[in-house]
């Protein structure tokens, strides 16, 4: 299955800001299940692209613009091919809680189990999991899992402006609202508690029509992978009730937000800035020609850090 996706990121500034730093996080991934085909990265005004992975495998651009700007885009456009995963049994046996243990003893799994920016314990998350009735091994991890899944989708409602990037846990706990990026770090928290390693997936979601999904059609989307014996690593969508498939396109892994967001910069300067964001995810019957523009709706804005020095030099 080949999915062509078109992720903007727009950001307006009300004074000129000056050394740009920017991380990016939207290559998606390469692996058994998926295959990026093509990637193309354009960021205005122009400016030198480096790339490098990190020890996860997740492929990071980094690039700076030094001089005065009041704009700043970037537009990643990809296309994937995306196999279905191994389908997971409904359970799997009790005696996999011995198999989990000794893996945990593996520094990759180790990581995946401690707490991360906005994935650690508070009395708001102890007070929800006493509620739910998690915290036992009273079942085989497989069960569990699929119950924290739908016990989080049913328990929380998907809404934007509760919830911030930055926000702890607590105020989706609290408000019993929030977005997925909330629901993956209640679930990968509670789901380490216990002793499951687990990682925050970022990446895209395809919305088919026939599929009623919580999520918005143009945002990123965010997921939770756990491991279990014999089946690897398993995604669960607890902002959708689902067990992650084909129509999910993993771009970034990592222990939460904090690791996996998809812009990450600073800027010299004293400036307000909006963001705007816009995502496409379209399904391919058949593979583009090579220079075809993937979504020509999303239209990548042309600025130039130039203006900024003319405007200075008149004022002068």
């Amino acid at each position: 299955m080949y999915y062509a996706v078109t992720h903007l990121t727009d950001y307006h500034y009300d004074t000129a800001i000056t050394d740009s730093v920017m991380e990016l996080r939207m290559h998606p991934r390469n692996d058994e299940n998926q295959r990026t085909l093509r990637f193309n990265l354009d960021v205005s005004p122009d400016a030198k692209v480096l790339h490098h992975r990190d020890y996860l495998g997740n492929m990071i651009h980094i690039f700076d613009v030094s001089a005065p700007h009041e704009q700043l885009a970037i537009k990643a456009e990809s296309i994937i091919e995306v196999k279905p995963p191994l389908t997971p049994p409904n359970h799997i046996s009790e005696d996999a809680w011995k198999a989990i243990d000794a893996a945990s003893t593996n520094r990759d799994m180790y990581d995946m189990l401690l707490p991360g920016s906005f994935t650690h314990q508070t009395p708001m998350l102890q007070q929800f999991a006493a509620e739910i009735g998690w915290g036992q091994r009273d079942a085989d991890p497989l069960t569990l899992l699929r119950r924290l899944n739908t016990t989080i989708y049913e328990n929380f409602d998907y809404t934007q402006d509760v919830t911030r990037v930055d926000s702890p846990i607590d105020v989706a706990l609290k408000a019993r609202q929030g977005v997925c990026q909330d629901f993956s770090h209640i679930m990968l928290t509670l789901t380490r508690q216990i002793g499951i390693p687990a990682r925050y997936i970022s990446g895209y979601l395809y919305h088919r029509d026939d599929q009623e999904d919580r999520s918005l059609v143009d945002a990123s989307h965010a997921w939770v992978e756990a491991w279990l014996p014999d089946l690897g690593w398993i995604g669960f969508d607890p902002t959708n009730n689902l067990i992650v498939a084909e129509r999910h396109i993993r771009a970034c892994i990592a222990t939460d937000y904090a690791k996996a967001s998809p812009t990450r910069g600073v800027f010299k300067g004293n400036a307000q800035t909006e963001l705007s964001v816009r995502v496409q995810v379209s399904r391919l019957d058949e593979l583009p020609i090579e220079d075809a523009e993937l979504t020509p709706e999303i239209t990548m804005p042309h600025y130039s850090y130039y203006q900024v020095q003319q405007q200075q030099q008149q004022q002068q």
